[in-house]
């Protein structure tokens, strides 16, 4: 670790004496995850990643968890090649929100790492990655981080002329094909939208050969149309999701073949009006409903355990003209879920909770180079399971950010926050076995809420040939929940137990516990233009990160994020691109009680894009090569890391085409 720290602090130290007398700008991002007129990334001192055009189109996989896995700070608990959540600053689950055009993915994802998030990533427009709490405007649950991916399916203008997009590539690996289709128009005030996405693989490779029951077959598809007016526009959208996935269990036992068929219908309303009446700029409204089910197969002919999850989210926004120095929006978020799993394997009762929300953030320039943010947020919830009493809490959040240019292009991000989280259902009512995780798990209904404290540092040089940033933190958890293995019999060990909770037996007996715990740890990354003329641009790339997570009594939390390095070279000449990524995840031996140590290896990838254009209508050739090197690799955020490595070398070739 100590060599660790050093290298990442003498490539950053060095990155600051590269001079040039032509400096470059970043582009404009505006962040949609933020109220309307607060959007802009220059003010914000959260730290936050955001993910489109080239660079979007070369870390784009299978699911979200995959495509955000190389981000500084961000990983994966991938379970299966279709399930696999992001996992920030080694929080994940429940505690890490992921929002499509900021509505949730109203799935059951949260409750078990075997199950599918549903939001398909491949025609993202951009992805935002808020590091740190973020509860502030999108709920309790997002004390890790948040995720967001917009998409324009429900437009807010309307397109001069219509166009389409045509996606397809092919995976030697997985034997993946993927098929994706988009198309956007308008006339006169109507707008629409359309996409669709067809995946299908087969069993992957990994060094050690095939992973048995790793296959998965999806299928998407997404309308959405809107009336757009000088006043503002209101529209909606309708989304279906299918999938099949495998769960890899036991990939040396081909007779062990479970796998889950998920599907999700999805309906949503957006609506912003502009100068509705004096001393409001804006109102926004966002409402989403969803009806999900998924079933759980032991074989072909045996279906198990069948969850159901009805929800609706809504969140209305309303951004007030300036009072005194303050630009800021007041909002209210609202919604149910209804969520329940029948079956042999159903540790879940059927459990009904609501949510109310209020909360407010504001901002100002104190100076021309200092800006200050503040805000706060109430939330009640309310959980009422089919078998136990209600459990209510309420929650109160509140945090306060400085982002100060104190040298020209070089600026200083300064965020200090007090977040609370409900525990979730699984948390609080679990009772029964969980195959997936090989464990049986026990609930407290008695969980405290839990207090997240942070402290947020960032310091980054904004523009110039030379780019780069360095983000620490520190996150005392107050009443922190995790799953810790029970010992009734007073042995010494961790009891294993039956599918009925009785001993002897195969699952491990866990049961939520709560105790203080401190994550801390950091994020640097320089990016480099090293030649820029009539050869075309070059560039260079140097990331890490590092988090370490305790319990207050010294113990340490499990399958937290291993430390990473990572380098990349870009060229770009033309209509042609190519790069050369290579990340090295370093060995964890910091492990909690049961864990074992996970080693280290080395990830080198290649890609390559040619655009044929002609006009408004083009082609773009691409092809990808991962893990060239064949590496072995194995996550430690997986409950499954012996089970089920990284896929072994693939070939990734396709075209997109627009017209």
């Amino acid at each position: 670790m100590k060599t660790f720290t050093i290298v990442v602090i003498t490539l950053f130290s060095a990155s600051q004496y590269v001079y040039s007398e032509e400096p470059t700008t970043l582009e404009e991002y505006t962040i949609t995850a933020r109220p309307i007129g607060l959007q802009s990334i220059e003010h914000i001192a959260q730290p936050i990643t955001v993910l489109k055009g080239e660079e979007l189109a070369k870390k784009q996989s299978t699911t979200i968890g995959e495509t955000l896995s190389n981000i500084p700070g961000v990983s994966t608990n991938r379970f299966s090649p279709l399930a696999s959540r992001p996992v920030i600053r080694g929080l994940g689950g429940s505690r890490v929100q992921i929002l499509e055009n900021g509505i949730g993915s109203q799935d059951v994802s949260t409750i078990s790492v075997d199950h599918a998030v549903t939001i398909e990533s491949i025609y993202a427009e951009q992805v935002e990655i808020f590091r740190g709490p973020s509860t502030l405007l999108y709920g309790s649950e997002a004390s890790g981080g948040l995720v967001n991916v917009v998409t324009n399916r429900i437009p807010e203008y309307v397109p001069e002329s219509f166009n389409a997009n045509i996606y397809s590539s092919f995976n030697t690996n997985s034997v993946e094909k993927l098929f994706s289709i988009k198309a956007e128009g308008g006339h006169d005030k109507m707008a629409f939208h359309l996409d669709g996405t067809n995946r299908d693989a087969k069993n992957y490779a990994a060094k050690q050969g095939q992973i048995f029951n790793s296959f998965y077959d999806s299928k998407n598809i997404n309308l959405g149309t809107s009336f757009v007016d000088d006043w503002g526009f209101i529209g909606i959208s309708y989304g279906r999701f299918d999938s099949t996935h495998g769960v890899p269990l036991n990939p040396d036992d081909q007779s062990e073949l479970p796998f889950i068929d998920t599907e999700q219908n999805r309906t949503t309303l957006s609506g912003q009006v502009n100068e509705p009446f004096t001393g409001i700029k804006a109102i926004n409204l966002q409402l989403g409903y969803s009806d999900y089910q998924h079933t759980e197969f032991e074989d072909a002919a045996s279906p198990g355990t069948v969850f159901n999850n009805e929800q609706l989210d809504g969140r209305i926004e309303f951004q007030h003209e300036k009072i005194g120095p303050f630009n800021g929006v007041i909002g209210t978020q609202f919604g149910y879920r209804d969520v329940s799993a029948v079956g042999d394997e159903a540790f879940l009762p059927k459990t009904s909770t609501e949510r109310f929300a209020v909360f407010i953030l504001e901002e100002t320039d104190i100076t021309d180079t200092l800006h200050f943010e503040i805000g706060g947020r109430y939330e009640n919830q309310e959980s009422d399971p089919d078998n136990a009493a209600t459990v209510s809490h309420d929650l109160y959040s509140i945090s306060s950010g400085i982002h100060w240019h104190f040298i020209e292009d070089t600026a200083l991000g300064l965020n200090i926050s007090r977040s609370q989280r409900g525990a979730a259902a699984e948390e609080l009512f679990a009772n029964g076995p969980h195959i997936a995780t090989g464990t049986f798990e026990l609930g407290q209904s008695s969980l405290d809420i839990e207090t997240a404290n942070s402290i947020d540092i960032s310091l980054a040089q904004e523009k110039g040939i030379v780019q780069w940033n360095l983000n620490l933190f520190v996150n005392y958890i107050e009443d922190f929940i995790f799953l810790q293995g029970l010992d009734r019999n007073g042995d010494g060990l961790v009891d294993e137990v039956d599918d009925t909770g009785a001993a002897p037996g195969e699952l491990t007996l866990v049961q939520f516990q709560q105790n203080n715990a401190v994550f801390y740890g950091f994020e640097v990354a320089t990016g480099i233009n090293l030649y820029s003329g009539n050869l075309g641009d070059l560039n260079f790339s140097l990331f890490g990160d590092y988090v370490r997570a305790e319990l207050e009594n010294g113990d340490n939390l499990p399958r937290i994020s291993p430390a990473k390095i990572g380098s990349g070279i870009d060229y770009n000449y033309k209509n042609l691109s190519a790069g050369l990524d290579f990340t090295s995840f370093l060995a964890q031996n910091e492990n909690a009680a049961l864990e074992t140590d996970t080693g280290g290896y080395s990830i080198l990838n290649f890609n390559a894009n040619y655009d044929i254009t002609s006009g408004n209508q083009g082609i773009n050739l691409f092809v990808k090569a991962n893990n060239l090197l064949d590496e072995d690799g194995r996550l430690h955020t997986s409950f499954i890391k012996d089970r089920a490595p990284v896929m072994g070398r693939s070939l990734i070739v396709g075209f997109q085409a627009s017209f």
